[in-house]
């Protein structure tokens, strides 16, 4: 089923849409509101270190409560800061479907339209332009604790002589651990390399860790992320070692 990216600014992204089970509603309709110290994607802060508030809201064919259900849904982000970069806005429209395995394991294959009113500036060269673009991700979850995702797109942003263009086929790969410490505390864990968000296409590694702290409907994420130093050189304001806190409501 579809997580709420906002709740885990890192680490869901690292598994995509369709991974998380951790939605406590049990009708059809689901969703989240939350607020994050800084909206970080896939070791890449969205909003260049400035808050944002996030909102989610999505169907489930079987409430959460089937082995094999479909999932729709929009997820949101509004950056909270001054600068282009810190207002920074996100639209995202997700589809797809998951179904139960053996050993407690479960797979899910899902399509994402990313959307960015007003222009994506993470990537200076393309600020203040438009790069919207779609992803189709695959995930295989292990007893909720232990992710594993495969991402790719075919309109990624490429940058050559001749400018800045969409027409790149490119490809994601993360690695989450949400494992339980001592009561509602959980560590958080997660490595991946992401060719995707990469204009030249090479890409790039990032890793973080954290603690997760969940009470009922309240979940609390603080982790720390960090990029390879080639993300540094790419996305100068955006990349490299940083603190991320997220507090979210589920219902």
């Amino acid at each position: 089923m579809p997580p709420a990216r906002g709740a885990w600014p890192v680490l869901l992204a690292l598994i995509g849409f369709g991974a998380a089970s951790c939605a406590v509603a049990q009708s059809p309709l689901a969703g989240s509101v939350a607020v994050v110290s800084d909206y970080v994607r896939r070791g890449l802060s969205q909003t260049c270190g400035d808050p944002a508030v996030q909102g989610d809201v999505h169907v489930r064919s079987g409430g959460g409560l089937t082995s094999a259900e479909a999932y729709a849904g929009v997820w949101g982000s509004q950056g909270l800061g001054n600068s282009d970069c810190g207002a920074a806005r996100e639209i995202d429209a997700y589809a797809g479907y998951r179904v139960a395995l053996p050993a407690q394991s479960s797979a899910s294959l899902s399509y994402v339209h990313y959307a960015y009113p007003g222009g994506g500036p993470t990537y200076l060269q393309a600020s203040g332009d438009r790069y919207d673009y779609d992803e189709l991700n695959a995930v295989w979850a292990n007893q909720d604790q232990l992710y594993a995702t495969i991402a790719w797109t075919p309109d990624a942003l490429r940058n050559n002589q001749y400018g800045v263009h969409r027409d790149r086929h490119a490809f994601y790969y993360g690695l989450q651990l949400d494992r339980p410490l001592w009561q509602s505390l959980s560590l958080l864990a997660g490595a991946g390399y992401d060719a995707i968000s990469d204009p030249e296409g090479t890409g790039f590694g990032f890793w973080s860790l954290g603690l997760g702290y969940r009470l009922r409907r309240l979940e609390l994420d603080l982790i720390y992320v960090k990029t390879a130093p080639r993300a540094e050189r790419l996305f100068e304001y955006s990349a490299g070692g940083r603190v991320s806190a997220a507090a979210v409501y589920r219902f």
